[in-house]
């Protein structure tokens, strides 16, 4: 199964904005699902950085060859439904499976 989780791989397959419309197709790393009013330190800018507590979703950080809505370099958020997992769950065990036969 593939599922969104943080450290994983995924490529942005949609976009609500304009300015997001540009990522689409580009392969990101997943860092935190950013629930409305978390605070947190982007990994990209270092800067202390806020979901704010108004917003209506949960948004993922990702980190990549792609940029933020105020055209930042490195990163954005993006919804989870605009996400494509590229990588399964079960990687490491279906691996070991191989290597076993």
């Amino acid at each position: 199964m593939f599922q969104l989780k943080p450290g994983s791989l995924a490529m942005i397959i949609g976009a609500r904005t304009s300015a997001g419309r540009c990522n689409i197709g580009k392969s990101v790393e997943l860092f935190e699902l950013c629930q409305p009013g978390l605070r947190f330190l982007n990994p990209v800018n270092g800067v202390m950085t806020e979901l704010p507590a108004t917003a209506d979703r949960a948004l993922w950080l990702v980190t990549g060859d792609v940029y933020a809505f105020d055209k930042q370099h490195g990163f954005a958020f993006i919804r989870p439904e605009h996400l494509m997992p590229l990588t399964p769950d079960e990687a490491p065990q279906i691996l070991d499976e191989l290597m076993l036969d």
